[in-house]
């Protein structure tokens, strides 16, 4: 029954993934074009979510501190998380620098994963070469997004634009076939 009732929603409601994918397309094409534009509209998105998000978990901690015991860890985080959002509101540098910081530390994480996978393919009596590789190539791409962050925050951003027109026009396709779906069936 639950089924039949989102199977009704959603073709009821097509026009919602179109919306959602010509807005990602129009976000797509907008990025591409003005990529200065974006990392502008992305250091202030950094900096608002982290003041936000500040300035709620120092609200819970307060609210919880008569039932969590450790309460002071969420206001400790809270009140990072504010400075770092005013901090990066009077000097944008430092929302781009959390980019390159996040894309390094992503980086880094999945090298060491790879040499774990290369680990465990040892033990499996297999060939760990490829996850050595990968390993190597993560760490290599660590570093080097450190060391050349505008190239980190260019590439950030244009991958982001891609990912929105591919999702959008995925939606597109979806919003489509659900329509057809919808004037098929009465």
């Amino acid at each position: 029954m639950l089924a039949d009732q989102i199977a009704a929603s959603v073709r009821h409601h097509w026009w919602l993934f179109l919306l959602r994918g010509l807005a990602a397309i129009v976000f797509g094409v907008l990025a591409i074009m003005w990529p200065g534009a974006t990392v502008v509209v992305l250091t202030a998105f950094i900096a608002a979510y982290a003041l936000v998000d500040g300035v709620v978990a120092i609200a819970a901690a307060v609210r919880m501190r008569s039932s969590f015991d450790r309460w002071w860890v969420l206001l400790i985080q809270g009140l990072i998380s504010t400075v770092f959002g005013v901090w990066a509101f009077i000097n944008p540098l430092l929302s781009l620098l959390y980019i390159v910081i996040s894309v390094s530390l992503w980086m880094f994480f999945a090298a060491i994963v790879q040499f774990m996978l290369a680990r465990a393919h040892k033990v499996m009596g297999t060939s760990p070469a490829w996850s050595i590789f990968g390993g190597v190539l993560s760490l290599v791409l660590a570093v080097l997004a450190l060391a050349y962050p505008g190239l980190t925050v260019a590439t950030a951003v244009v991958l982001v634009a891609w990912f929105a027109l591919v999702i959008g026009i995925l939606q597109l396709v979806i919003a489509f076939r659900v329509r057809s779906l919808t004037v098929a069936i009465p």
